[in-house]
């Protein structure tokens, strides 16, 4: 019998929490409610912004942020790399495409991934492979078929069944950690809806290999000492609507440079689009980012009509070097901060239906006033991501219903995320072991599975 500590990370990909809860309160997931939420920890936690698979990846695999790692989307501009030269590797990225081999190139190599700290890791579908051997990412061949069929051919649940059972030859190994990606939940929750009879399945999917994985680690002699984490990296909501934000500058005579038309002649602004339900903006009359009195006097009015589309929940710049500018159709806050403490104040409204605090908030304090609203981790979440150069001049947040795409979608999204909203913020985050007992950021996850694999 092994006294050797692993961890087992179950990144079920777009879980609501509310429907984690609905399907075990109807006994459809009676492993998971056996072993994860009666014997262990279940919390409704926040993951990070923009909440999307990839950036939202790092914070359980770095304890780092996004803005950290200056990934700030799962595509990105970066306007001081773009007026050094257009073409240069690092002027932009979509990592929708061939560009997914540079993701760990880019990330910060200030915070090591879990693979790099624990040389026995295993991956499977995770994109972000840093640190792991190659004959340990167990997923590499055969992946691109799966993904084509599941993309094109809406043919999701063979990727999950395939995917466990790359995981079960891995328990069988001298593992220290295992991070295994069900992606069906949200690809069934994008192209149908989130509570869609195939939805459902892929959640039955990964109760049915949860209940395989304990069966073999009671039968190897493993179990006590496996820490088995199950979490989602963001929400999602159903969409009725598509605002293009591209189309939107092309019509108010902007040109425009956005993925998959990069080679835009003259553009006059870049569009970078996230989830769906997210966006940064950079103007390209401006060769550094934008503070808010002239950001409004050059693209005040375009911006001003932006923010009343329907579409558009609130908008976020730079208002100096010390705070930072939430602004909706109704008017504007401001977001402060000063190392790491932050403050929130209406000027002419309150876009993030926050009380004004009249002392300044550590992290946690943020985390804490924030964590019921409608955008929880509202005022960090925002500040790291502008800690990013990459962050753009602008970020956008879509109100639920509407995207931020339309053309260049294929098959179109009818469920979408990547916003401050709490129905993509909020995410489900569960553990075989009792000790977590009140939400956490998902970056505090990377700390548990460490001082676990470290005790």
């Amino acid at each position: 019998m092994s006294q050797k500590k692993k961890v087992i990370f179950y990144l079920i990909d777009g879980a609501r929490p509310d429907v984690l809860n609905k399907l075990l309160d109807q006994d459809e997931l009676p492993s998971i409610k056996e072993n994860l939420v009666s014997q262990g920890s279940f919390v409704k936690g926040t993951t990070c912004l923009p909440s999307t698979t990839g950036p939202a990846y790092l914070p359980f695999l770095t304890g780092a942020s996004p803005g950290d790692h200056h990934i700030t989307g799962i595509r990105w501009f970066d306007k001081e790399e773009y007026f050094k030269g257009r073409w240069g590797r690092n002027a932009m990225r979509s990592y929708c495409g061939y560009e997914a081999k540079y993701f760990n190139d880019d990330m910060n190599p200030n915070y090591p991934s879990l693979f790099e700290l624990y040389p026995e890791g295993y991956n499977i579908y995770n994109m972000v492979t840093k640190g792991v051997k190659e004959e340990n990412d167990l997923t590499k061949e055969g992946k691109s078929k799966l993904y084509f069929d599941a993309h094109f051919k809406q043919i999701h649940h063979p990727v999950d069944e395939k995917g466990h059972e790359r995981l079960l030859e891995a328990v069988e190994k001298d593992f220290d950690f295992i991070y295994a990606v069900f992606p069906s939940i949200d690809w069934d929750s994008h192209y149908f809806h989130y509570e869609d009879e195939k939805t459902i399945e892929a959640y039955r999917i990964v109760d049915r290999s949860l209940e395989a994985v304990v069966n073999k680690l009671k039968k190897q002699g493993d179990y006590e000492n496996t820490l088995i984490v199950m979490a989602s990296d963001h929400g999602l909501t159903s969409t009725h609507t598509h605002l293009d934000v591209g189309k939107f500058f092309k019509k108010n005579k902007y040109r425009v440079l956005e993925y998959p038309t990069i080679w835009t002649l003259f553009p006059k602004v870049a569009v970078f689009i996230s989830g769906n339900s997210f966006a940064s903006v950079s103007f390209l009359d401006h060769k550094t980012a934008y503070f808010q009195k002239e950001l409004m006097e050059k693209h005040g009015t375009v911006l001003t009509k932006f923010v009343n589309e329907s579409a558009i929940d609130f908008i976020a710049f730079r208002k100096n070097e010390s705070a930072l500018t939430v602004l909706n159709q109704e008017g504007e806050a401001e977001i402060s901060f000063n190392n790491n403490l932050l403050g929130y104040k209406s000027i002419t409204a309150n876009p993030l239906g926050l009380n004004d605090h009249d002392t300044t908030l550590n992290f946690q304090e943020a985390f804490d006033f924030t964590y019921e609203s409608e955008y929880p981790d509202s005022l960090y979440q925002i500040k790291q991501l502008f800690d990013s150069k990459r962050s753009g001049d602008i970020i956008v947040s879509a109100n639920v219903g509407y995207d931020l795409r339309d053309f260049w979608e294929i098959p179109e999204h009818k469920g979408s995320h990547g916003s401050l909203h709490r129905e993509h913020i909020h995410i489900p985050i569960l553990l075989n072991k009792k000790g977590l007992d009140k939400p956490v950021r998902s970056t505090e996850v990377f700390k548990i599975i460490k001082d676990y694999l470290d005790s």
